[in-house]
């Protein structure tokens, strides 16, 4: 019927497993490990997986992310079937992308229940169609700890990136400073030439120096920056009518100087990316904008970071103001 790869350091358990399974009519791909797990998974494109938690070399939870995280395996649901069966064991299970958890004091009818459901829930997700299955890849153990490696130097990129935007909370004092903050940590993490944050209520946009560029570049980007505010479904913004203030290192607002633009005078912008701040019920109260006179300036990285601070970086600045009323 489907093909199931499981993984235990127990012998036992992959017997009990593989028996409960194949009675089922499953096809069974047994490894003994995490690496083992993930190593069978690429190679065989199963229909789900059963992992354990505690395994040796790659636990359970960390086979599950590297599983989740690539295309090729993303859809395969996995279901995790180990002893621990604490409250912190079932978060990790379900930030790491597991679809089940099982303990090991489950029955024979309990785990085929299990399969069965994640197999309808992973067809249902894809509206019925078929799954499209990767062509097999074969990796060695050195492959499969490169990408944990990965995994794991990309997840803490992301948390510190979280991080250091909502300890802005806490270490600015008003809506000034806080969006010089913030757009101090977009320069560290991702890098501009312009930056903003138009707000529509105050009619008032923070614009951030990266680069020196022309006065024609910032002129697109205010006008683009402005246009996105209404795109977003926020109030519609006019150049016009905005209040522009630079934001300086350290923190500081102050007024938009004559002589902001101090590069060439002919040169266009080449990028422009701009995200929604979506304050407290979901209301647009203005945008984050970027721009670049390089083409492509913002690359997946790049955008994946944009991506990730979006929420808090909204409600961050959406306290500020709160706070300044």
């Amino acid at each position: 019927m489907a093909t199931i790869v499981i993984a235990d350091d127990s012998p036992t358990l992959r017997r009990i497993v593989t028996s409960v399974l194949t009675k089922e009519g499953h096809e069974v791909v047994a490894a003994e490990d995490g690496i083992g797990a993930v190593q069978q998974v690429f190679a065989h494109q199963p229909d789900a997986v059963v992992l354990d938690v505690q395994m040796p070399r790659v636990s359970g939870f960390i086979a599950a992310r590297v599983l989740k995280d690539d295309w090729q395996t993303a859809e395969i649901p996995v279901v995790m079937l180990t002893s621990l069966d604490a409250a912190a064991d079932r978060y990790w299970a379900g930030q790491a992308g597991v679809d089940r958890y099982l303990t090991k004091d489950f029955e024979a009818g309990e785990l085929s229940a299990t399969i069965d459901e994640v197999l309808l829930a992973a067809t249902a997700a894809r509206g019925g169609r078929p799954a499209l299955k990767a062509d097999p890849v074969q990796l060695s153990e050195e492959d499969v700890l490169a990408r944990v490696c990965d995994l794991l130097d990309r997840k803490l990129f992301e948390s510190s990136v979280a991080q250091a935007v909502t300890a802005i909370a806490a270490t600015a004092a008003g809506l000034e400073q806080s969006v010089a903050a913030l757009l101090g940590v977009l320069q560290r993490f991702v890098g501009y030439d312009l930056a903003a944050v138009l707000l529509a209520a105050e009619r008032t946009a923070y614009v951030a120096v990266g680069k020196e560029t022309a006065q024609q570049h910032y002129d697109e980007f205010m006008s683009a920056a402005a246009d996105a505010v209404s795109g977003y479904g926020g109030d519609a913004l006019s150049v016009a009518e905005l209040s522009a203030r630079v934001a300086q290192a350290g923190g500081s607002i102050v007024a938009d100087p004559e002589d902001l633009a101090g590069g060439p005078e002919t040169a266009e912008m080449a990028t422009f990316v701009s995200m929604p701040l979506r304050g407290h019920g979901g209301a647009v109260v203005g945008v984050l904008a970027l721009s670049s006179a390089v083409k492509n300036a913002f690359g997946e990285t790049a955008l994946s970071t944009l991506k990730l601070i979006e929420s808090p970086a909204a409600i961050v600045i959406d306290n500020a103001r709160l706070s300044a009323t």
